[in-house]
């Protein structure tokens, strides 16, 4: 989503410019979703979920990076590796109880994953 990081303008929420800040890339999110689904709710859901993925894997970043799931880029930006991202999504999709979700059982469903894509 580096596109979505870099919009200095949004038609929902105005000018943004560079900011970086939560508010701004939340804003920046919200604008995205609304654009690629025409019901509201589903955009907003869809959002919701994007955004508290988000917020779980910088939590347990520095697990996810020990374990090569995740790269830490310049500018407090990280790149999340496809297993992890399915496993978090996952979890995300099966519980509604998302922030007690254990990191290191997130951490095997993504080496489930990712033995999985080495076996196809």
């Amino acid at each position: 989503m580096k596109t979505v990081r870099e919009w200095e303008y949004t038609s929902r929420f105005g000018h943004l410019g560079r900011l970086q800040t939560s508010q701004a890339n939340n804003a920046r999110v919200l604008e995205y979703f609304s654009d690629s689904y025409p019901d509201r709710k589903e955009a907003l859901y869809k959002a919701e979920l994007f955004l508290s993925i988000n917020d779980y894997i910088g939590r347990h970043a520095a697990l996810f990076a020990r374990k090569n799931l995740v790269e830490e880029l310049a500018g407090n930006a990280f790149s999340v590796g496809p297993a992890l991202l399915r496993a978090v999504h996952y979890a995300f999709s099966i519980t509604p109880r998302t922030a007690t979700i254990p990191a290191r059982r997130v951490l095997a469903l993504a080496r489930a994953f990712a033995a999985l894509d080495r076996t196809v």
